[in-house]
């Protein structure tokens, strides 16, 4: 899928622009060329966020019609491939945001949600990916149950609640694709 390519360049395109649209204020301390830059830096934002969204209709449309394999290389992209991604954005968030607060006297900790909600729209669209494949997944093994050994057969339904909560999706990713990866005969 395009779309989960086009979301996962555009999560590290954001962490970049976050970073460059600090510097940029910092040096040119809200002048013409950082405004300016700030208004993309918010712009992008905006593509990202949309950016997701389609992804997670792609996914859906890809679930519709059987495309398992490439929804599969989207769920793992966006989950095993945007570690790197949220780690360094938890801390570069957490560093830049605790500056601002103290700096601010605590006056910024009105916007301290800001990020914290555009983090959580990420997770949430990775995760309905990943929902959509773990239901294609359950579904793909449940007609293929007769020639699967019994512990192929059930994917847990907490995988699908797994899939939306930091860390824990990760854990469920690997758990689901260790089992997949031991079972050799049809859904790969």
């Amino acid at each position: 899928m395009k779309s989960a390519k086009l979301f996962f360049i555009g999560l590290h395109i954001h962490l970049i622009l976050s970073i460059l649209v600090l510097v940029m204020l910092f040096i040119d301390q809200w002048g013409g060329f950082a405004i300016l830059f700030f208004w993309f830096y918010l712009l992008m934002i905006a593509v990202v966020v949309i950016t997701g969204w389609v992804t997670v209709v792609m996914a859906f449309l890809a679930n519709k019609d059987q495309k398992y394999n490439e929804l599969k290389k989207a769920w793992l992209l966006l989950k095993l491939g945007s570690i790197p991604f949220y780690i360094v954005n938890f801390f570069y968030s957490f560093f830049v945001w605790f500056i601002l607060v103290v700096a601010s006297r605590g006056i910024f900790i009105l916007l301290v949600p800001i990020p914290i909600i555009l983090t959580c729209t990420f997770i949430y669209q990775s995760g309905c990916v990943s929902a959509f494949y773990i239901n294609s997944l359950r579904y793909k093994l449940m007609v293929n149950s007769s020639v699967l050994p019994y512990s192929y057969q059930n994917i847990s339904s907490i995988h699908y609640l797994l899939q939306f909560i930091p860390i824990l999706d990760v854990i469920s990713t690997l758990v689901i694709w260790n089992q997949c990866k031991q079972y050799n005969g049809g859904y790969k």
